[in-house]
């Protein structure tokens, strides 16, 4: 993916001038300065902003040297370098961020210095703390009380990091889509998974929480969580409603889930909503056609729904319509 092309569906600004950035900044990251060390003469900034429900996305790049002044926000965020390279001082840690780098993170009250190349352009990500609180409360079973805060080194866990722009990207190509859109509750929950990754790559003041093997979920627990499947198979599944539903923490359901059934919760959904898709390929309208089948049962990709449908019946989604057509 060209990095020109991130977000493109969303033009945020265009602009040559400093100050028109810095005012579109300002209230969006809490950028307190902005100065061009060579002058500026090639300064020309391209900035992309998509608003989802829970996460929003921005790319940037600014053509020129720049320098940036960050001081306390109330958010969390990472930034992801696509292109170039540059410095991030960041809560008294001095870091280099260059491209195929892990994504510098911070969090409320956190203050920084950005010294970007020329070349230099990023994919930003930003979560309120109440969206990162809900979905980490649902994780560990118990409020998130003290705050959330993060407390290792700026940069994400490398072993989580390149796992987490590889999850961006699929998502930011998605929304750059002009035609065969995701349907939404797909969208929604690649979201959600996005929530999951920062807290899973980040370290934190409960990241011994989601460490090691957690207390397993009752049986009963497990069956609450299969109903819950099978009666909104065509939503969006989120990780807290599937502990709500079960009465546990999502890592107690997903640990006995996977003991009972060999497959993740997650993927329990993947193979209810292909079963779905077989009963409505075996009974087509005259209009219906595998496109449209796979999207309305949640699978974004049809290459991917193809061979998954082929896995598990035997045949493909095409030869299932031909059959009954």
């Amino acid at each position: 993916m060209e990095a020109s092309a991130l977000l493109r569906n969303y033009p945020a600004i265009r602009t040559n001038a400093p100050e028109e950035l810095q005012d579109w900044l300002r209230p969006i990251f809490s950028v307190r300065s902005i100065d061009m060390p060579e002058g500026g003469k090639a300064f020309q900034s391209v900035l992309n902003h998509c608003e989802l429900p829970s996460i929003a996305l921005t790319y940037a790049r600014y053509g020129s040297p720049l320098q940036a002044q960050l001081s306390q926000n109330d958010y969390f965020v990472q930034g992801f370098p696509i292109s170039g390279s540059g410095e991030v001082r960041w809560n008294r840690h001095s870091l280099l961020v260059e491209e195929l780098g892990g994504g510098i993170a911070g969090g409320p009250g956190s203050e920084g210095m950005f010294v970007y190349g020329p070349t230099f352009a990023h994919l930003i990500l930003k979560m309120s703390p109440a969206v990162l609180a809900r979905k980490l409360s649902a994780m560990i079973g118990k409020p998130v009380d003290p705050p959330l805060q993060l407390t290792g080194r700026p940069n994400a866990n490398s072993r989580f990091a390149a796992a987490q722009l590889r999850l961006l990207r699929f998502l930011v190509g998605e929304l750059d889509r002009d035609e065969d859109m995701l349907p939404a509750n797909v969208i929604a929950e690649t979201e959600q998974a996005v929530i999951v990754a920062y807290l899973m790559a980040n370290e934190h003041n409960y990241s011994k929480w989601l460490e090691g093997t957690p207390r397993a979920a009752a049986p009963w627990q497990v069956r609450r969580a299969v109903d819950y499947i099978e009666q909104n198979w065509d939503q969006s599944i989120t990780v807290e409603a599937l502990a709500e539903a079960a009465e546990t923490t999502a890592r107690s359901l997903f640990y006995l889930f996977h003991r009972t059934h060999g497959i993740s919760p997650m993927a329990y959904v993947g193979r209810v909503r292909l079963r779905y898709a077989r009963a409505m390929l075996s009974n087509p309208t005259p209009e219906m056609n595998v496109t449209s089948v796979g999207f309305s049962c949640g699978f974004s990709n049809l290459g991917h729904f193809a061979r998954k449908y082929y896995q598990a019946f035997g045949e493909h989604p095409s030869d299932t319509l031909k059959s009954y057509r």
